[in-house]
Order: C-alpha cells, then sequence, then structure tokens
C-alpha cells in the first residue's frame, strides 16, 4: 500500500515538474518572440495608430493587392526562363545569368563542405508577391528599403511618406509561415541581395546607433552598449552609474541636447563604433541588421535564384528586371541616398575600422566567416584600417 502511495506521489510530482517547466518555456519563448518583434518592428519608422485605413486607401487607389492577388502566367520562372533562352549569348544580360549560375555553384559548395546540423532551416522573413511569382528574402542595410519600395510598385501600390512601409508590406504581401514557405515560394523567382559584412556593419551602426540619433535603438541597446563596455571612474558604484545613464537617457528620449558635463554616458554620445562592435560580438541579441547573411535567408537550405550584389547594385538590379521582363516599367530607386551618413566611399568605412584594433576585427571576421566564404568577400583590407596595424 506504501509502494503505491509513494509511486503516486511520485508521480504527481513528476507530472507538476514537467508542467512548471513547459511554462517556464513558453514564458522565455514569449519574451524573446516579444522582443525580437519589437526590434523588428522598430526597424522601420513608427506611424500613427490609424495608419491601417491609409494603407487600405493607397493599395485601393493604386489597384494594388492585399495578399490575393491572381498568379500572371507572364511572370512565372517557367516563361522566364523560356524567355531567356532568346538572348543573345554576348549581351549583358546573357552574361548576368551565366554569373548567376555560378554564385549558386559556389554557394552549393560553400555548404556542401561546410554543413552543420545547427545550421538554419528557414528564412527569418519572405516577401512573397504571388501576382509577380517573386519571393525575396531582406537583408536590411543591404538595400531592403530600395526593394521593398520596388516590389510594391510592381504590385501596384505607391508608398506614402506617412506610411510605415513595414507595415504596408505585412498589408500587401501575405507572411509566408515556415509550414508553407518551400510549397509556397516554389513556382516563384526567389531572390536577396548581400553586402560585404564589414561595410554593412558600419552601415548599421552609422544609421542606427553614431551619436544616439535613433531614439529607440538607444534605448533599448545604444545604453547598454555604453554602460557594458565603457570605462568608469572606479569610485563610481553601480547605483550611481545608473543614475548618470538615466540623466542622458531621459534627454535623447526627450529630443533634448546632451551637454552634461562629467557624464561618462555623454563624454562621447554613444555608443561608440567600438563599444557597438563589442556587443555585436558579445551579445546573443539576435538583430536583422547584424545577423549573418545565411542564417537570415537560410542561405543553404533554400534555393534561391539570384543574388544581387549591394557593390553592383545599379547594373544587377537592371539586368535582373531585364530578365523579369520588366526594365521598360520600373527601375530600382536608392531610397536612403538622400541621408547624410550615406557616405560608402572606402576612405569613410576605414575610419571606422581604425577605431578598433586588428584582433577586434579577427573575431568579427571569425564571426562572418561563413558569409565572407558563401558570398567572395575579402576582408583583407579592413585589416589594414585596424588603429594598430604593422605593415
Amino acid at each position: 500500500m506504501r509502494a503505491l502511495k509513494f509511486r503516486f506521489c511520485s508521480t504527481i510530482l513528476l507530472t507538476s515538474l514537467l508542467i512548471l517547466a513547459a511554462i517556464v518555456n513558453a514564458l522565455k519563448s514569449f519574451r524573446f518572440t516579444a522582443k525580437y518583434t519589437e526590434t523588428h518592428d522598430q526597424s522601420w519608422p513608427k506611424v500613427a495608430a490609424d495608419s491601417e485605413s491609409s494603407i487600405m486607401k493607397s493599395t485601393e487607389a493604386s489597384g494594388g493587392s492585399t495578399g490575393h492577388a491572381v498568379h500572371d502566367p507572364d511572370y512565372s520562372p517557367a516563361a522566364l526562363s523560356g524567355r531567356a533562352l532568346s538572348f543573345s549569348n554576348t549581351s549583358d544580360l546573357a552574361m548576368f545569368l551565366v554569373e548567376q549560375e555560378r554564385r549558386k555553384r559556389h554557394i552549393a559548395t560553400v555548404c556542401e563542405e561546410n554543413r552543420n546540423p545547427s545550421s538554419i532551416y528557414h528564412p527569418l522573413l519572405l516577401v512573397y508577391d504571388s501576382k509577380n511569382s517573386l519571393t525575396y528574402c531582406p537583408i536590411y542595410k543591404a538595400a531592403s528599403i530600395s526593394w521593398s519600395v520596388l516590389l510594391l510598385q510592381m504590385a501596384g501600390v505607391t508608398k506614402s511618406d506617412d506610411v510605415n512601409l513595414q507595415v504596408l508590406l505585412k498589408k500587401v504581401f501575405p507572411r509566408i509561415s515556415r509550414h508553407t514557405e518551400y510549397e509556397m515560394s516554389r513556382d516563384t523567382t526567389k531572390f536577396f541581395a548581400v553586402r560585404h559584412p564589414l561595410d554593412r556593419l558600419v552601415s548599421a551602426y552609422r544609421d542606427k546607433y553614431q551619436n544616439a540619433n535613433k531614439v529607440w535603438y538607444y534605448i533599448n541597446f545604444g545604453q547598454e552598449m555604453v554602460r557594458m563596455f565603457r570605462t568608469f571612474p572606479k569610485h563610481l558604484t553601480k547605483a550611481e552609474v545608473l543614475g548618470l545613464q538615466y540623466q542622458v537617457a531621459a534627454r535623447v528620449k526627450a529630443g533634448q541636447p546632451v551637454t552634461l558635463a562629467g557624464n561618462p554616458f555623454a563624454q562621447p554620445l554613444g555608443p561608440t563604433f567600438r563599444e557597438f562592435v563589442l556587443f555585436v560580438l558579445a551579445s546573443r541579441h539576435v538583430d536583422p541588421h547584424w545577423m549573418e547573411f545565411h542564417k537570415q535567408c537560410a542561405v543553404c537550405f533554400f534555393d534561391y535564384d539570384f543574388i544581387i550584389k549591394f557593390e553592383k547594385l545599379q547594373s544587377e538590379a537592371v539586368q535582373f528586371l531585364d530578365y523579369l521582363n520588366r526594365s521598360a516599367e520600373f527601375t530600382l530607386q536608392k531610397e536612403n541616398s538622400k541621408r547624410s551618413n550615406n557616405d560608402t566611399s572606402t576612405e569613410t568605412f576605414c575610419s571606422f575600422y581604425g577605431q578598433i584594433s586588428v584582433r577586434l576585427i579577427a573575431q568579427l571576421v571569425t564571426k562572418y566567416e561563413k558569409d565572407f566564404k558563401l558570398f567572395e568577400y575579402s576582408p583583407d583590407e579592413y585589416y589594414k584600417c585596424a588603429s594598430d596595424y604593422v605593415e
């Protein structure tokens, strides 16, 4: 009788522990998803709560889609492949297609040589245009805004300045779930654009973090970067450091000038590029602005048709649109070209890597090693920019 009672109590206890573990895991998952979703949505400017009605008006007025567009057979992969047979072998477009096939073979080889059971099997996000038979995997800071606006235009939707781009994309194009992404995108032309990993990192820093120029990013991550990696006077207690942090954060949040003499969070107003890099290397936070390309688009498990290089964006975008038989109607516009921090010269990027050491650059190269291999980029010139580089 005692044995039976003991077994019953043990079963109840084990069941309770399992239920408790399940609840804890669910809460952790919820917190991570909520945090990531918040971060992801903040990648685009915030808009008013009534933006949905303006989005629908914009869509309806331009004859666009809300995710239920009728497939146009003229833009199916089969139709486009058949049309490509008529291209001259010496044309720019034919050479572009040859280069795309070479890139795909190279990616397949690298993926085969670097198989990893823990590799990401699903893209972080896919934009699915059923009408034009297109599937796009956005990589932030690699002309993702330009490509997104172009896809909206191809769907007949014109984005106005007061409408959130990310919200508009969700309205116009259906999101693909992980259960259906392979099936739904099978009969589409799948593409994404990449950029030199170290250039992209500088671009993300300048756009989101330099001089605390984006309030949301500073409040949620920037001040943490400073607190984690800046050297503070030893006499300051933890509470005093947090108080100084609060002083700066309050002014940043209020849009006020940050001129606080003696406050280490304001001298300089950060994070600095070095603090940003250290955070990228140390943090487990998954941010799409610096997430590895192969993870973001599940490159080794998703069969893409086109890989566009940011460094050749204008010419390759023209050729890609020509392949899609849409070059007469659309062009890719550089949506960020008017921004003050849009200088993409080698000297500008080198000036940022001149703020960190060879050792830190080497750690970044290790972090993005697979991207360097997959997309044939070299870090060599960036080592020469380092603050302690010696010939």
